[in-house]
């Protein structure tokens, strides 16, 4: 995924749904698909980056949809929108955020759950190897540098990318689920931080590079 994370909304709540939608979209800077029906959300799961689900559907309570889905082969994260908090009562969701809804609460957690997706197998940037189970980089020559949660998300992020550049506003959206229009130097602050743990210099930039309003790693 090189672009803002794909979304898709199965909620038979046309008010809700919009509500949603818009927030996801404009807020968050996510692009957002939506359905009313489970049906019609089998028919869309293809080619997103996270389902959310509501559990009052018309045609199929939500647990059930999302049982469904995972029978069809469909590996996508699902979260599911419901009135207890219990991850128990649906084992084939990846998360739940409890109804009633609170906006900011639900971009945080598609931000959180799209962030620990599991990097790319045997990515490796410059003279590291990159662990995310560990959260650490491994040398050539058994160096070890460990990583904070945070940039473990940053590094699978553009990790995923394959060495494409991914937008600032990206970044802030999935690792830390702020708002493109939020002025904050979080993640230059991070981006340096990593810079002093991996570039073979003071001061180089050859494996993690800014260009064009963003961030890439030189992957190989």
């Amino acid at each position: 995924m090189s672009g803002p994370p794909r979304i898709l909304l199965i909620v038979a709540d046309a008010l809700l749904r919009q509500t949603v939608a818009e927030h996801l979209g404009l807020a968050a800077g996510m692009t957002v698909s939506e359905t009313a029906t489970a049906e019609a959300g089998l028919a869309q799961a293809g080619g997103q980056d996270l389902i959310v689900v509501d559990e009052a559907l018309a045609d199929r309570d939500g647990g059930g949809l999302c049982r469904r889905l995972r029978e069809h082969g469909i590996t996508t994260p699902l979260l599911l929108l419901s009135a207890s908090a219990d991850p128990k009562s649906c084992p084939a969701a990846d998360g739940v955020v409890t109804k009633p809804l609170r906006l900011a609460t639900l971009a945080a957690k598609i931000a959180e759950m799209l962030a620990r997706r599991p990097e790319p197998a045997g990515v490796r940037i410059g003279p590291w190897l990159f662990d995310a189970g560990r959260r650490q980089l491994v040398g050539d020559e058994g160096a070890v540098v460990r990583l904070t949660d945070k940039e473990v998300a940053i590094l699978c992020r553009l990790g995923h990318a394959g060495g494409a550049v991914v937008a600032r506003e990206v970044l802030l959206t999935e690792v830390w689920g702020y708002s493109a229009a939020i002025t904050t130097h979080t993640l230059e602050t991070h981006i340096y931080r990593l810079r002093r743990k991996i570039e073979t210099g003071p001061g180089r930039a050859g494996l993690l590079l800014g260009e064009n309003g963003g961030y890439r790693l030189a992957v190989s």
